[in-house]
This record gives structure tokens, sequence and C-alpha cells, in this order.
């Protein structure tokens, strides 16, 4: 079970967060706040929540700073209309980034995500979800913050405190770790295949005994991702 509290000091927020919730299961939303002072002091006195939905540009205290005194086993969805804020998100190694206005759709993609997190099951027990075409991440590379649609990702090649951002159109090198890289692309059908490799099963072409195939592109499959690789395929998609 999620118990959640909302941080936002827009009204309106707060009241599509609090009617998503009525819609999930598994999932109850205890108290919003529209004071994060109020919220963070909550937050300090209550043990039983395990994820809080923050905004970022709130009077009393920013979301960030906010995020950054509670503690770190809880999981964080940032809610903001301004994605200028997505790199020092990540940074703080939030569960989520809900850039606003969000779909209930998006809200409860979000929610299967922190139930994979908080199971500590993320490629195990993988939901079915819908790609939204809409969905984007944004990345810090060559000086800029760079926004890249998440269906346009073939793969992701990590190399030591790297990766390589490899798209339909371009490559992005991004000084990043690919963990973080999985947590938060895994509801989106991204699952690892190897210590330095992420796929997007939207891309994927076939799969060989000791690779796969994304385009003319072969990414070597090791065999202790193997077996989760597989039952990733079973949960998510037919075969015959």
């Amino acid at each position: 079970m999620i118990q959640a509290i909302a941080i936002d000091d827009e009204v309106n927020a707060l009241g599509i967060i609090s009617t998503y919730s009525k819609s999930i299961a598994d999932f109850k939303l205890i108290h919003i706040f529209s004071d994060p002072i109020k919220g963070l002091e909550y937050i300090q006195q209550n043990t039983q929540i395990n994820c809080v939905f923050l905004d970022i540009q709130m009077n009393k205290l920013n979301g960030l700073d906010l995020a950054k005194k509670i503690n770190p086993t809880l999981k964080v969805v940032i809610t903001t209309a301004y994605p200028d804020y997505a790199l020092q998100g990540f940074e703080l190694d939030v569960a989520d980034y809900l850039l606003k206005p969000f779909s209930f759709e998006r809200f409860n993609r979000s929610i299967h995500k922190i139930k994979a997190l908080i199971n500590g099951n993320n490629n195990q027990q993988i939901p079915k979800l819908k790609l939204d075409f809409q969905d984007v991440i944004f990345v810090r590379t060559d000086y800029k913050t760079q926004k890249i649609r998440i269906m346009d990702i073939l793969y992701i090649e990590g190399s030591g405190n790297y990766v390589t951002i490899h798209t339909t159109k371009l490559k992005y090198l991004v000084l990043q770790n690919l963990k973080s890289f999985e947590e938060q692309l895994t509801p989106y059908q991204f699952i690892r295949i190897h210590k330095s490799f992420i796929i997007s099963l939207s891309h994927l072409d076939s799969i060989e005994k000791s690779y796969i195939k994304i385009g003319d592109q072969e990414i070597p499959l090791s065999e202790s991702y193997k077996d989760t690789f597989n039952q990733f395929l079973d949960l998510n998609f037919k075969q015959f």
C-alpha cells in the first residue's frame, strides 16, 4: 500500500491529485498541504508515509530544498509546470517527474513505478503499460538541457559515469549513471539486458542467442540479465 501526501501551493493542482487518487487501488492520499512548511513538519512526524508528491516553485520553501530535508527512503514525485527543473530533480534521485498538466493515465503510471520501487522488484513485476507518445525526458548535454521524446530512444549505453542515449535521429552524451535511467524508463518498456545497455522493446527487431538487434545494431544480451529479460517479455508481450 502506498501512503502519500501532496504538497503544492496551487489548490487546483492538489484537487487534481486528490481526484485521480480516488480511482487507484492500493494507493491512499492521506493528506494534502498548500503550505510546504506544514507539509515538511508532517513528514518528519509521520513515519507511515512512503511517497510525497511535491511541487517545486512554492512561496515559503522551494520543493527541491524540501526534498533534501526528508528521509531519502521516501519516494518523491515532482509535479511542476517547469521542465527546466528536470535535471535537478533526477540528481536528487526522485521517483518520477510529472509535468503539469498531466493526465490520469500518466499519474497512474507514476503510481505503478512507485509500487515497483517500493517492492524492490523493478524488473521482475512490471505492469503492462501503454507508452504515452507525449512523454519526454530532459538531460544535460553540451552545456544545455535537451528534451528527448521517450518514443525516440532506441537504447542507452553506459560507460563509467557517462551514458550515451541513442535515438532515432542523434546520440547524446550525458554525465549520469545507467541505473538512474533504468529506474525512470522501466515503466515505458525499457529493460536492462547487459551491465552497459538498456534497450527499448518498442524498437527491438529480433532476439538472437547472445544479442538483440535494433536496426542494424547488435547489442549484447548478458547471461546474468537473460532470465529477467525473458520474464519481462512473457509479461508484456504475446509470443507464439
